[in-house]
């Protein structure tokens, strides 16, 4: 009992006599101490050196619309204050002391690009003094800095945001930055993003060492926008070539693509609430929804003349020589569609017809000019039919029989022959129509084959055009690279 009873008395007393040593390292370090002078002898030891260092802890967010980076960061900044020295043996070996940033000269250094018009730190905590006049002084801070946001590889971009850090009043002559430890970012307390990989850290010294400016080259992950925006409008660009699978006389074929169109505009829209509204470079996926919209505007388009074209007829339209030698006879064979047989055979038709036409008419010629009993105009007759003449008349010329025929039978002759030639009329409209439709059915395959080609090069080629879609970042590699803790046996000599 009386050995803890002695343990705790001095303990007690200990802690008492630590507390007055400190106490009167504290009075006699900042007996006449003014913490708005720069601490340095004279004009000979200017300019004064402050280390800076900038921990990024985490990546909070990078809004592309407003163009500002958030991050978490812990700034760094380390000088020598030759007033803050003492012999620790004469203070009962306290070699540390810790006080407030408003008792000491701290270097007001601040971030220059900052977007959100808060320059302080977030929390104004102590500053370690070691006896040898070393000053460390890491507040943390919550910074929004300005970044230009590049969305022409958007989603597969990587942006390039500077963090700039410099003294505010000091100029180059008085106060100049240099390193900690190593030329970068430190990335040893970092933990990683979500949505950002960060690709590289490097950092630089500029305007005569009077700024220190550091760069987060970061790499945008893209799993979430293929998913709910490249895959869906990847899809929708493919479906709108389905219109070219309808039938051309299906009242689907202009609503399946004007549903289409309303689904591409609706994409357009969701990208601008994404996207900055730059006009420098115009976005990748906005280059490829603007290429799947023009398509469907344009397949509407098509598809409206294929309509008018397959409704055709006789009536209405004449399908005139190179329309037939084109759509009926070399297209067909070039696309691999053959021709319906109604096609075929009104083709052998009038091939068949042109040449039993030149027959017949030489045939009668020939016979009619020397029959024995129709005259030389009833022969005439024959070779030139009048419009009211029938085609089985001149086969009644006046010859050996010697009376005319009935009545009756001129008009049953009349009744047969316009009964021929509707059924022949009507025939020819049939196969004319028919004709017209196959024509349409060639134009729906032709712009099947057309537009498929151009989407799947417009994909390959805009989807492809990054630099980085197929880039994979080494997050761990790069924390490691960045790490001070793996320089201590390789120690990092800036400026040599």
């Amino acid at each position: 009992m009386l050995l803890v009873f002695n343990f705790f008395l001095a303990s007690f007393f200990s802690a008492v006599f630590c507390a007055q040593a400190e106490e009167r390292l504290m009075a006699d370090v900042f007996r006449g101490y003014n913490n708005l002078i720069l601490p340095v002898k004279n004009n000979s030891q200017l300019p004064m050196t402050v280390k800076v260092a900038l921990q990024v802890q985490l990546l909070i967010n990078v809004d592309e619309m407003t163009q500002v980076m958030h991050t978490n960061v812990w700034v760094t900044l380390q000088w020598t204050d030759f007033q803050m020295k003492w012999n620790p043996l004469e203070y009962d070996d306290i070699g540390i002391i810790r006080v407030p940033p408003d008792k000491v000269w701290v270097p007001d250094v601040v971030l220059f690009n900052n977007a959100d018009g808060r320059f302080e730190v977030g929390f104004m905590c102590n500053v370690v003094i070691e006896s040898d006049g070393q000053m460390l002084w890491v507040p943390p801070a919550i910074y929004k800095s300005s970044c230009i946001i590049d969305v022409e590889f958007f989603p597969f971009d990587e942006q390039v945001c500077d963090m700039v850090f410099g003294s505010w009043t000091y100029n180059s002559k008085e106060v100049v930055l240099d390193f900690v430890s190593i030329p970068g970012a430190d990335l040893s307390v970092y933990m990683n993003s979500s949505i950002w990989d960060i690709a590289d850290a490097p950092a630089s010294l500029v305007n005569d060492r009077s700024r220190i400016e550091f760069q987060l080259k970061i790499r945008r992950k893209p799993l979430f926008y293929t998913v709910v925006l490249i895959i869906p409008t990847v899809i929708m660009a493919f479906l709108s070539m389905a219109v070219y699978f309808l039938p051309t006389d299906s009242t689907e074929k202009m609503t399946l693509t004007i549903s289409i169109l309303f689904s591409i505009v609706v994409f357009l829209l969701l990208l601008t609430k994404i996207l900055p509204p730059t006009s420098s470079t115009i976005p990748l996926m906005a280059k490829y929804l603007l290429l799947t919209f023009v398509l469907n505007v344009i397949t509407i388009l098509v598809t409206v003349v294929i309509v008018n074209v397959y409704f055709r007829g006789q009536n209405t339209h004449r399908m005139p020589h190179w329309v037939r030698q084109v759509f009926l006879e070399f297209l067909p064979k070039f696309i691999c569609m053959k021709p319906p047989k109604t096609i075929i055979k009104h083709n052998e038709r009038a091939r068949m017809s042109s040449t039993l036409a030149g027959l017949e008419k030489y045939s009668l010629n020939s016979l009619t000019s020397h029959h024995p009993h129709c005259s030389n105009q009833e022969s005439l007759e024959f070779l030139t039919p009048k419009p009211n003449n029938s085609s089985l008349k001149p086969f009644l010329c006046a010859s050996k029989f010697p009376s005319k025929l009935p009545q009756e039978a001129h008009k049953a002759v009349d009744a047969i022959e316009f009964i021929t030639q509707n059924l022949k009329q009507k025939e020819e409209n049939t196969l004319n129509r028919d004709d017209w439709r196959f024509v349409g059915i060639v134009l729906d395959r032709l712009m099947l084959y057309l537009f498929f080609g151009v989407t799947l090069g417009g994909t390959i080629g805009i989807l492809t055009s990054s630099d980085h879609i197929f880039d994979v970042v080494d997050q761990y590699a790069v924390v490691e690279k960045y790490n001070p803790n793996n320089y201590k046996d390789k120690p990092w000599i800036p400026n040599e």
